[in-house]
């Protein structure tokens, strides 16, 4: 029994490195958001965002938070990174991550109004 071996036609083989560059492009955007690849898919939409959101705040806006928000938002990260219990947790954790940033951010952006207006 002689089997052929499949090979791939070259539009099928620039396919599959463009998919696995695409791929490699994409999962290290979502590193950077502070998400995992592997769960990604699954988290409900507002946990990842929320997760986007703490990452962000943390990394640029640390100086508008005081210590009680830094620890909840590190106790949130902590959640989201476990891959067993991210899947348990419900969509609601997520608002009191996304009201703070929305309250941080506006602090943040009439601090940058003001700092203008004296430099006018």
């Amino acid at each position: 029994m002689n089997y052929k071996k499949k090979r791939l036609t070259d539009a099928q083989f620039q396919i599959n490195c463009r998919q696995k560059y695409d791929s490699k492009i994409t999962d290290n955007l979502l590193k950077e958001h502070g998400l995992n690849p592997q769960t990604f898919s699954t988290m409900p939409l507002e946990l990842t965002q929320a997760r986007i959101v703490a990452v962000e705040l943390l990394k640029h806006y640390s100086g508008f938070l005081n210590k009680e928000q830094i620890k909840a938002l590190n106790k949130f990260n902590s959640k989201v990174i476990n891959k067993k219990k991210c899947n348990q947790l419900k969509p609601t954790l997520a608002y009191p991550i996304l009201n703070l940033a929305t309250k941080i951010k506006r602090q943040a952006h009439k601090q940058e109004q003001q700092a203008r207006l004296k430099i006018q």
